[in-house]
């Protein structure tokens, strides 16, 4: 009997680095806005509207406020994971429903992936299985 080398296989795999884990999205954003932080939550969506001069009515201030903290608590930069889109969006509704009643106004789903890709400088994938993904993303419950 004769005994074959086998060539074996190969496997190329991502070792993950230290710093691609435990970063919240308020993190991700003080590096992508250094000094515009304010009281912890950097460049807060609301923060934007007031600087840009367009009024925002109290219902609306407090909208963009829990999605700025939705954003912060539960959105982390992770370059070996992705999330559903759709997944997302409906724990961005699910937050926003247990602060106020009603439907989010001012974030629909168009708006929530405009904020989300800008953001995070990610773009919207078709993982083939899953479907539309955030590539990079996680959502931490």
């Amino acid at each position: 009997m004769s005994a074959t080398n086998s060539q074996g296989t190969c496997i190329a795999f991502r070792t993950p680095r230290p710093e691609q884990f435990h970063t919240a999205a308020g993190d991700f954003l003080s590096q992508a806005f250094p000094g515009k932080a304010v009281a912890g939550m950097p460049d807060r969506i609301g923060d934007r509207f007031r600087s840009a001069g367009i009024d925002i009515s109290p219902e609306e201030s407090s909208e963009l406020d829990i999605f700025d903290e939705f954003l912060v608590r539960h959105v982390q930069v992770n370059r070996i994971c992705d999330v559903q889109c759709m997944l997302l969006w409906s724990e961005w509704v699910r937050t926003f429903r247990c602060r106020m009643p009603g439907f989010p106004n001012l974030i629909r789903e168009n708006e929530f992936r405009s904020v989300i890709t800008d953001t995070f400088g990610v773009e919207i994938a078709d993982d083939g299985f899953r479907g539309n993904v955030y590539p990079g993303i996680r959502f931490v419950p």
